[in-house]
């Protein structure tokens, strides 16, 4: 086995990173486009990720072309929750006036969640 210089290693692992980080960035760009242009009540970013799911099933994208910028999403995604928490920080009055009703649908929508996905698994599993 042939040991590949270090810069070049570096510099392919550059380029598969750009390449994964640019077809996530095109996807994101084409959801938006769709939401702006359809005036879609559904978040640009969510219908990006949609074009990304099926392009990947379809086999229009390999998924050895996302995997690199997506493993490093996954790796720190837990960073991306820090703003959100932060944010409701702003709304603590309104969260502590309805906590209640909060705690009740998270815990029903939850158990429903739960209790449909057994149900299609056994369902489907026959």
């Amino acid at each position: 086995m042939v040991k590949r210089p270090k810069l070049l290693t570096l510099v392919s692992t550059a380029i598969a990173l750009g390449r994964s980080a640019l077809i996530i960035l095109t996807c994101l760009f084409i959801g938006k486009t769709l939401q702006t242009v359809a005036n879609l009540p559904i978040s640009g970013s969510i219908i990006g990720l949609l074009v990304l799911f099926f392009a990947l099933i379809s086999g229009i994208i390999r998924l050895d072309h996302v995997l690199p910028t997506g493993k490093l999403l996954l790796q720190y995604l837990v960073l991306f929750f820090v703003p959100v928490g932060v944010g409701l920080l702003n709304y603590i009055e309104l969260l502590s006036q309805h906590w209640q009703a909060i705690v009740v649908s998270s815990v029903a929508s939850t158990v429903i969640v739960l209790l449909v996905t057994g149900w299609l698994f056994q369902r489907f599993s026959k």
